[in-house]
């Protein structure tokens, strides 16, 4: 399977901003990532796993994956739907 990816933090804020729905891979866990009011974002499946943040300043400053920033690993994600 191909997947997405983007060349920079500002593609994947972009896509967030316009879409508001993505969904990835990273590391073998897949996430649902969703932007209406607010960010919500869980690893899929798993409701237990779900954070929510009021900013996409928040979110990307503030979730982590494995103990990195979600900001730094914008272009390490594989985009299976947006």
């Amino acid at each position: 399977m191909m997947y997405d990816t983007y060349k920079d933090l500002n593609e994947f804020i972009e896509d967030l901003e316009r879409i508001g729905e993505i969904e990835f891979e990273y590391k073998g866990k897949n996430y649902s990532l969703l932007y209406y009011d607010k960010i919500y974002i869980c690893e899929y499946n798993k409701p237990e796993t779900e954070k929510e943040y009021d900013t996409i300043e928040e979110f990307l400053n503030n979730y982590e994956i494995d103990g990195t920033c979600i900001k730094d690993l914008a272009t390490k994600l594989k985009v299976i739907f947006h």
